[in-house]
């Protein structure tokens, strides 16, 4: 598939069909998001893989709202970074998100992002609650949650129409 055509086809996908994604698709999204580039080619971001439904349950309820798509979805992929050393993690951490999101597409696989910094959980932050559960040490922070699973929801491709010229500006503003 073109980068273009993929671009087009790729939007949030927040119902599953509850079959499972196989090991060798989540192993190929890896890959790939692996391959992201990073800020001083210090490759900050790391991945927790989740398959355990209590598991990806919980992780979901660490968000006070917002997490709805996780219940549902076979496999979760936890974006983090160690923060002690590396300024530019959340740039870092969001094109590696990006790559999941194109690649779980390539592979016509639904996928959404739900948003973890900054946001609040049941009784601290949802990063602070996700960190406590998965055993992640204080000096890392998660940026976001990937779920991921085979497509209960179709939705149109974006095209020519739906690309906001009026937001590019040359030269100046």
């Amino acid at each position: 598939m073109e980068l273009l055509e993929l671009a087009e086809r790729r939007r949030s996908c927040r119902k599953y069909t509850g079959e499972k994604v196989s090991d060798e698709a989540v192993r190929e999204i890896l890959k790939i998001a692996l391959l992201a580039p990073s800020s001083w080619g210090q490759h900050p971001i790391e991945f927790v893989v989740l398959r355990d439904r209590k598991t990806i349950e919980a992780v979901a309820l660490c968000k006070r709202m917002g997490a709805g798509p996780l219940p549902t979805a076979d496999v979760a992929i936890v974006v983090m970074a160690n923060t002690s050393n590396c300024e530019l993690w959340i740039e870092d951490a969001a094109v590696a998100s990006t790559y999941i999101l194109l690649a779980a597409e390539e592979l016509g696989l639904g996928a959404c992002w739900i948003h973890m910094r900054n946001r609040a959980g049941q009784r601290t932050t949802a990063d602070e609650e996700i960190r406590k559960i998965l055993g992640v040490p204080e000096n890392y922070s998660v940026l976001n949650v990937v779920a991921l699973g085979q497509k209960a929801e179709n939705k149109s491709a974006r095209g020519e129409k739906d690309i906001h010229w009026q937001n590019v500006h040359y030269e100046k503003f």
